[in-house]
């Protein structure tokens, strides 16, 4: 009995699936096509009749990704210019993080660190994308939870410490996906999220007295 054809579109996004897989471990220089088709279990010929070339895949699995970032700067993103909208910024950042570290984004801070160790096309992009779409935002937030009293100390510069908390969080999620014996952290979920939130508070300024009114805790 002839099994059940699979539609083009399904079989498209059954190889960029596999490709995220791939270039996630390997980075794009590392994967290989016929890696990849195996991860979809597909031929090699198939995933070029979908994709031309490697790079072609390449370049659509990062439009994926980038998609994904804008989804989750509209999830987790500052949403209003307060010590507030700062902190409750973070706090869903690491929550989304730590308490779902297999969840969509996982790819992308591989594709990250991937990229990091080779040729850093995609990092890149990536974080020249994440300033774009955050740091006005950020910095609006700061501002105003400095005019409120709840910012202290020398002034940072807004760009670094986006990356610095970018960082955090990406090598947070590496670490969260391997075996929990494996991990460093002398703790996981809720306190590790926390703890996290804590850190880039205190880094960015925020008085304890600030974090603890608006954590409630």
């Amino acid at each position: 009995m002839a099994g059940k054809r699979i539609p083009g579109t399904e079989r498209r996004d059954l190889i960029l699936a596999a490709a995220r897989r791939v270039f996630s471990r390997s980075g794009f220089h590392g994967a290989k096509t016929l890696q990849i088709a195996r991860e979809a279990g597909v031929s090699e010929a198939l995933v070029y009749r979908h994709f031309p070339s490697k790079l072609s895949l390449y370049r659509a699995v990062l439009r994926q990704i980038f998609r994904e970032q804008d989804e989750n700067y509209a999830e987790v993103g500052v949403v209003e210019p307060s010590t507030a909208g700062l902190i409750s910024s973070l706090d869903r950042y690491f929550r989304s993080i730590i308490m779902d570290p297999h969840g969509p984004g996982r790819e992308g801070y591989r594709l990250t660190l991937a990229s990091l160790s080779g040729d850093g096309y995609f990092a890149s992009l990536i974080y020249r994308r994440a300033q774009r779409r955050s740091l006005g935002a950020i910095r609006a937030a700061h501002d105003a939870a400095r005019a409120a009293g709840d910012v202290t100390g020398e002034p940072l510069t807004i760009a670094n410490t986006n990356m610095f908390i970018e960082h955090i969080g990406t090598m947070i999620n590496a670490i969260a996906v391997l075996d929990p014996a494996s991990r460093p952290y002398a703790n996981d979920g809720e306190a590790l999220v926390r703890e996290a939130l804590w850190f880039c508070c205190r880094g960015l300024g925020l008085t304890d007295e600030a974090i603890r009114r608006h954590l409630g805790s």
